[in-house]
């Protein structure tokens, strides 16, 4: 009968043990989840933030009210935690060849935007996306080539700033 027993609370200890390991593991998972959420809200606060802003900039400059409607759209969906992607330069009536480069850039702000999940800047992250997207938007305007210049130099700047962030 000893042996049963202490075979038995041998078994009970080891249940024990794991039960508490398993929800150690379980609560540092939803630590970790946590952690990875409260970053993806606040790249998704910032962009809806710098989207108002274009689209500000855009009534106030142009009165174009397509455009302070686009880009309010995006701040909104961004406001409301849904994702939204950066432009594709090939939906704008923009050059060739700077539709090419626009390209390049982006490949890069996407792989860029990925490193949110392993604990980048989300508001660098945030700044990257916005003047990319102002970028692209104000190259289609040709009044408005300064501040596109602009727009793509704080974007590139953005971009430096994270790529130096992970190394």
């Amino acid at each position: 009968m000893r042996y049963l027993s202490r075979n038995h609370s041998i078994g009970d200890s080891l249940c024990r043990g794991l039960r508490l390991s398993l929800t150690g593991t379980i609560l540092l998972f939803s630590l970790i989840q946590a952690a990875a959420a409260d970053r993806a809200s606040d790249f998704k606060q910032a962009l809806a933030q710098g989207y108002l802003e274009i689209a500000k900039f855009v009534d106030l400059r142009t009165h174009d009210s397509a455009g302070l409607s686009y880009f309010q759209n995006k701040s909104d969906r961004a406001r409301a935690l849904y994702d939204v992607d950066p432009e594709w330069p090939t939906n704008w009536s923009i050059a060739r060849d700077k539709q090419d480069i626009m390209m390049r850039d982006r490949r890069s702000l996407i792989a860029a935007l990925a490193q949110l999940k392993s604990g980048a800047d989300p508001k660098a992250e945030a700044v990257a996306q916005v003047n990319f997207d102002c970028w692209v938007a104000l190259s289609s305007v040709s009044s408005l080539g300064p501040e596109s210049e602009r727009c793509r130099n704080a974007f590139h700047a953005a971009l430096q700033q994270i790529k130096a962030s992970d190394q």
